[in-house]
């Protein structure tokens, strides 16, 4: 069989490329920080991770809150994650409103939304409902956990 140099050429530069490239993807998996990846929550798991230690727990007015943030943006203006508040949960948004753009799914629980102009929308477990940036309001809730994506086209979320 009569082999073109050119294509002998191609062959060995595939073969080269096919060689390099694992070894490439090897060195970028020791950098796992660098690589971007899906993060999965599963909403049977939700529980047990906002009460675990990679959770961040605090207390707003007397309710224990549970934040597992779960993907950052590289310039931070989008952050995912779940959230729990065990208790009753009060909050007003006047001036400048809601701080964010926010998606939520509600796993358990459920939150009253009172818009300024008195509409009320009753949001329960398996509804989801987004709020935007700059909402005047009240958030009225006996406890819920729920799935969020926040977003501030201005200024990195935390």
């Amino acid at each position: 069989m009569r082999v073109h140099i050119r294509s002998a050429r191609h062959f060995a530069l595939g073969l080269g490329l096919a060689l390099a490239l694992p070894a490439t993807a090897a060195l970028a998996d020791t950098g796992a920080a660098s690589i971007a990846k899906p993060a999965k929550l599963a909403s049977s798991a939700v529980t047990a991770a906002l009460a675990g230690s990679a959770a961040h727990h605090s207390d707003e007015g007397g309710a224990a809150v549970s934040d597992l943030p779960q993907l950052h943006s590289a310039d931070k203006k989008f952050m995912s994650g779940a959230y729990a508040v065990a208790g009753p949960n009060h909050d007003s948004f006047t001036g400048e409103g809601y701080p964010v753009n926010e998606f939520m799914v509600f796993l358990s629980g459920g939150v009253t939304l009172t818009s300024a102009d008195g509409t009320v929308l009753e949001v329960k477990a398996g509804d989801a409902v987004s709020i935007p940036k700059g909402w005047l309001g009240r958030w009225d809730s006996k406890g819920y956990e729920k799935f969020y994506v926040v977003y501030d086209p201005e200024k990195p979320v935390e």
